[in-house]
């Protein structure tokens, strides 16, 4: 099938990987920037253990969450997959879970 479908995609990190993330995120972005721009990358950004309670409190960051538009779930593995923070092992990916999602309402940002 050609058409493209939305799929949400949760993507955990590994323990104890805060450091390799935060000192790779320019890269991270930038290797985002094509799928971004191509309107594959809908969405996306750290998921939190909690929001803060107080302008002054840190986050903390466990994990990324998308909404990628692709052919099929391989192809949105594949695009994980090829990310920086899979390859340096920040994210957990024996435990991404990619659910198809069909979007009714879409707003331009």
């Amino acid at each position: 099938m050609s058409q493209l479908n939305d799929f949400l995609v949760q993507i955990p990190d590994k323990p104890d990987m805060l450091a390799t993330r935060i000192s790779n995120v320019e890269a991270h972005k930038a290797g985002s920037k094509g799928l971004v721009e191509s309107g594959t990358i809908v969405m996306a950004g750290p998921t939190l253990e909690a929001h803060p309670k107080t302008a002054g409190e840190g986050i903390v960051i466990n994990g990324s969450a998308w909404l990628v538009r692709a052919n099929s779930e391989a192809d949105v593995r594949a695009i994980v997959a090829n990310d920086i923070y899979a390859k340096l092992g920040v994210w957990d990916l024996d435990n991404v879970t990619v659910t198809p999602f069909r979007c009714v309402v879409r707003k331009p940002l």
